[in-house]
């Protein structure tokens, strides 16, 4: 029993670190806007440790607790939401789309960063009312924004696979998580 509770109490501490590391991560990007993309990759990163070594509920505490405290703490939300609707989220659903056929999980990932682009694009438009002509309802935003989904998607695979195969021995994962 107090092993377990010992585990429960180390999985909640490196639960923590993540998320305030990840919430410092998303500052710098906020801070700096030209990395704020950068920065949401960095955290999304993150996330794919916790979902592959805290698993749940702790990667969900992670994502809830990122997204609430960027929300709150980012001078720009830009990040925090980009977080909360695509680098967070996607991490913690991705595994459970990876298990269906290959087909069916590329469509579901596109209808989903589809949506979930043009809900940003709408809100940018005519919730915050900030008009810019390079980024709208537009075939161009949708081609290169889809692109660089799919790199995103491509790269989040590999490393995985390469987190799974090399770094969580090389990195000594098996004895943190004990």
């Amino acid at each position: 029993m107090a092993s377990n509770n010992s585990r429960k109490t180390k999985l909640l501490a490196i639960s923590a670190m993540l998320s305030a590391l990840s919430v410092v991560i998303l500052y710098l990007g906020s801070v700096f806007n030209m990395f704020d993309l950068t920065a949401v990759a960095i955290v999304s990163i993150l996330m794919i440790f916790a979902v592959e070594e805290i698993k749940s509920p702790y990667s969900y505490a992670i994502y809830g607790v990122t997204g609430v405290l960027s929300m709150l703490l980012l001078p720009d939300k830009f990040a925090s939401v980009t977080f909360i609707l695509v680098g967070g989220v996607y991490p913690l659903f991705r595994p459970k789309l990876e298990k269906l056929p290959k087909l069916l999980s590329f469509v579901i990932k596109f209808i989903y960063f589809n949506a979930v682009l043009s809900a940003l694009i709408a809100v940018t438009m005519f919730v915050l009312g900030i008009e810019d002509d390079r980024l709208g309802f537009n075939i161009l935003t949708y081609v290169l924004s889809n692109a660089v989904f799919f790199l995103y998607d491509y790269f989040v695979t590999l490393l995985s696979q390469l987190y799974g195969r090399v770094l969580r021995k090389r990195l000594g994962v098996n004895k943190l998580m004990k």
